[in-house]
């Protein structure tokens, strides 16, 4: 009977396999947790009131502040889209450089 044993067994540890293959996420994988954390805005120095630059490097901070909330938006719109919600009109992904 070691036989019949080892092929029970065999069966049941394939069809155990094929039923944790199928619970993956349906449609996509999660967007990066990141994406949930309110980003705060940043805020203005002192310097800005008399410097030129100051002003400018701070434009260019809330520039890119929203510029990453909005890209947060649209990865997180195309996974709602995945997952199949309808009414959505999600902007496609950007290409941006790597940095360095």
């Amino acid at each position: 009977m070691p036989l019949k044993r080892f092929l029970t067994a065999s069966l049941m540890i394939a069809s155990l396999g094929a039923a944790v293959a199928s619970c993956g996420t349906p449609g996509a994988a999660f967007p990066p947790a990141t994406d949930l954390r309110v980003q705060p805005k940043p805020v203005p120095p002192d310097e800005v009131l008399t410097s030129r630059i100051a002003g400018e490097r701070y434009d260019n901070a809330v520039e890119a502040w929203g510029e990453e909330g909005w890209a947060t938006v649209g990865r997180l719109c195309r996974f709602f889209d995945a997952m199949g919600m309808k009414g959505l009109s999600c902007p496609p992904p950007e290409i941006r450089p790597r940095p360095g």
